[in-house]
């Protein structure tokens, strides 16, 4: 019996580190990086990194700026958030996005986010 309910409290958390809640796309802008075990979003105006569970279109505009494989580009998308939690690679991202669609695109100069607060709280 206690094998089951630590079997059962494994499967709960590995639903946490993976799997996104539905929300209503929001418009972000912020830095798309993907690198060694991580493909993450840092929102303008704030230090947290998110995990992107699906790129969607994003991946394709990525590879059209980025011709290395890794990289990071600017971006504004409508994207689903996550409620907070641990997503991604080790459970270390707070929150988790699912992108819809993508509005801009370009390699990152200077500071782009200049002036832009974090729209999901």
């Amino acid at each position: 019996m206690q094998k089951v309910l630590r079997v059962a409290a494994l499967l709960g958390l590995a639903g946490t580190l993976g799997a996104a809640p539905r929300s209503e796309p929001q418009r972000l802008s912020g830095y798309y990086t993907v690198a060694w075990e991580e493909q993450s979003f840092r929102p303008c105006g704030g230090n947290e990194r998110w995990w992107v569970s699906d790129p969607g279109p994003l991946l394709r505009r990525y590879r059209e700026l980025v011709k290395d494989g890794y990289g990071t580009v600017y971006v504004t998308v409508r994207a689903e958030v996550s409620e907070p939690g641990r997503f991604g690679h080790l459970g270390m991202f707070p929150r988790t996005i699912a992108v819809r669609e993508v509005s801009a695109a370009q390699v990152p100069h200077g500071d782009d986010c200049h002036g832009r607060d974090v729209e999901v709280e």
